[in-house]
């Protein structure tokens, strides 16, 4: 049987017959990362509880991928825990084959973009044209605005325009695409203990291999991050590059 956390201010339920529980440094990392050291005003105060809110249910759709292709996979009941950056799903048994894991690993990225995917078709049915809302949701981690006077967004312009869609909706909407965009793309990239580092081991099966990939992805990432003056993308991506010189170091042994 799953143990949830039992500290001061976790949130439990249960989603999907999965017991969810949900820390309080979640709820504060997630504010810290949406600008919640810099509020000055009431609209930036909606702002980061929007980004919380939507982050936490990016994070979730995440956990419950995972949840609900384990359940799938071994017939035991899993639980999920979100904490700091991310999220925990802990199954009783592990996936008894490699492909079984790789799909277990898998389902995490795709239940972020899923969920990202609904968002669109929402935002495409409460303007009246999917296509566009759709369209949205590819092109908003790449400035959709630059893009929004296009002949598949001129809808979204118009409903702009006469007030169908306030741009505080606007925004609700394309907040919870770019963290399910950008969450899950970061979970992919080949860097233990990422997904993307998880799924590269379950196709490799040798960990020294798939901790040196991470070691150079991590690397070339941590570079590029110094050249922009990334400091907070710098930070975690040295740590991970770390864990995985760790493994590296470990697994020759």
């Amino acid at each position: 049987m799953n143990e949830q956390p039992k500290g001061k201010g976790t949130l439990h339920f249960t989603l999907w017959g999965i017991p969810v529980s949900i820390q309080p440094s979640s709820w504060l990392v997630l504010a810290l990362i949406g600008g919640g050291l810099g509020i000055g005003s009431g609209s930036e105060l909606i702002q980061v509880a929007v980004f919380v809110v939507m982050g936490v249910l990016s994070l979730l759709a995440h956990e419950m991928g995972h949840a609900l292709m384990g359940r799938k996979l071994t017939g035991a009941t899993p639980s999920v825990t979100l904490a700091l950056m991310g999220g925990l799903t802990s199954l009783p048994y592990a996936p008894r084959t490699r492909r079984e894991y790789f799909l277990f690993i898998a389902a995490g990225p795709l239940g972020g973009l899923t969920l990202g995917l609904l968002a669109g078709l929402i935002l495409g049915l409460h303007i009246g044209d999917i296509g566009a809302g759709l369209a949205f949701y590819l092109l908003s981690p790449f400035n959709a605005e630059e893009y929004m006077a296009a002949t598949h967004l001129t809808s979204l312009v118009t409903a702009i325009q006469d007030g169908t869609l306030p741009l505080g909706i606007l925004g609700v909407y394309q907040t919870l695409m770019l963290i399910c965009m950008w969450w899950s793309l970061f979970n992919l990239l080949p860097i233990f203990p990422l997904d993307g580092g998880q799924l590269l081991y379950a196709v490799t099966d040798n960990l020294q291999r798939t901790s040196i990939v991470g070691l150079i992805t991590g690397g070339v990432i941590c570079l590029l991050c110094l050249i922009a003056g990334m400091w907070f993308t710098l930070v975690i991506i040295g740590y991970l590059t770390y864990l995985n010189w760790q493994i590296f170091r470990d697994s020759g042994k």
